[in-house]
């Protein structure tokens, strides 16, 4: 067939295609749903909440300022470090010290008056005696010795309180573990009075201790033994803990502590002594780094408490047979390089008790953090 026939007949190659099924309508309504009551299956199950607030996300949170830091090293501490900044403020732990100083002083004023007070009653109200009275014979009244031992004595409970001021329980200031371990301070110091013992053996052979009975001599013996142990951890409350902990929180790193707290409460513990002597005054300064140093590498006081209680036990227990004047004199001169051999034993104490804690396995740092909570 061709194009001219096509053309002919009018028909084209394609029919058109079909016309669009008309649009559907609009769609019908949905059945309006039952009035209440409902029927059992169709009744709802719970009433909704209506929203808190109109609107899609979240509530709005008022703002909050962040919490205060906690007062507890976030990681393990030595002892020293312990009061570091921003738990504890270095003006806190300043005032700390500068409070546990203050009592001290208080407290021996007080003591020391009513002391005197009672060392003149006992004079008698013969008034030539008060005219002529000398100052310096109350060193050796036995009335003053033992109310110079009952006041340190009582600054021990102030000295534990004043550190509850850093946000800190109490038991944090005996060792890093939050109590005292007695099983170690009980250790530490069998060891010390050993040794202790051993050095008042050997330089008291051919010595004439001078030793008498005197009208004082059981009374205070049985005081002093009563009062010394709490004397001598009154002490080292005070230097070893307050004092070194504060001047330690003064260091950025802990080895920094240790020397800046240790030469500074070092040197307040060789002053209260009031000895003018340069043996004394050496031996009492190196015994407060000594001390210090036990403190540090064991984790707490009780090393340091148990080698000062087993010291002060032994030489006090001497005091009350002795002429008080010359056992209590500290002037000039009466210190000697003997005193060397004394520091000597605590130092052979020291190493035996740092080496047994690491048999021990007392702790050095603390707290225990444990996901990471202070405990």
């Amino acid at each position: 067939m061709t194009a001219s026939d096509d053309q002919s007949t009018g028909t084209p190659d394609f029919a058109p295609p079909p016309a669009w099924p008309p649009p559907p309508g609009p769609p019908q309504a949905w059945p309006t749903p039952p009035a209440p009551p409902y029927p059992a299956h169709l009744a709802p199950t719970q009433n909704w909440p209506a929203p808190a607030q109109p609107g899609w996300g979240p509530p709005a949170v008022a703002w909050q300022p962040p919490p205060p830091p906690s007062p507890m090293p976030s990681s393990p501490t030595t002892y020293p470090h312990f009061w570091r900044p921003p738990g504890v403020p270095i003006w806190k732990s300043l005032l700390i010290a500068v409070l546990g100083g203050t009592a001290m002083m208080t407290i021996g004023t007080v003591i020391g008056l009513i002391a005197v007070g009672v060392e003149f009653a006992t004079m008698g109200p013969d008034l030539e005696d008060l005219l002529y009275f000398d100052p310096e014979s109350l060193l050796a009244s036995p009335i003053i010795i033992f109310a110079n031992s009952l006041a340190i004595a009582l600054t021990l409970p102030v000295a534990i309180w004043l550190a509850t001021i850093s946000g800190q329980p109490r038991g944090y200031l005996s060792s890093v573990t939050g109590r005292f371990r007695w099983g170690f301070a009980w250790l530490a110091g069998a060891v010390a009075l050993g040794m202790i013992l051993l050095y008042t053996a050997l330089t008291s052979i051919g010595e004439d201790l001078g030793f008498s009975v005197y009208p004082h001599s059981w009374w205070l013996l049985v005081g002093l033994m009563l009062l010394t142990p709490f004397q001598a951890a009154a002490e080292e409350y005070l230097f070893r803990g307050l004092v070194f902990r504060a001047a330690g929180s003064w260091a950025r790193t802990p080895m920094t502590a240790l020397v800046v707290g240790g030469v500074v409460n070092a040197a307040l513990f060789a002053a209260v002594h009031f000895s003018i002597d340069p043996w004394l005054i050496l031996f009492y300064f190196a015994l407060g780094l000594l001390l210090s140093y036990v403190t540090w590498r064991t984790g707490g006081l009780e090393a340091a408490v148990a080698i000062h209680v087993a010291n002060n036990m032994i030489g006090m227990a001497f005091v009350p047979f002795q002429d008080l004047g010359t056992v209590m004199d500290r002037s000039a001169g009466v210190g000697s390089p003997v005193v060397l051999l004394q520091f000597a034993a605590a130092a052979v104490a020291v190493a035996i008790i740092v080496w047994l804690s690491g048999r021990w396995g007392v702790a050095r740092t603390g707290p225990r953090v444990i996901l990471g909570a202070a405990r």
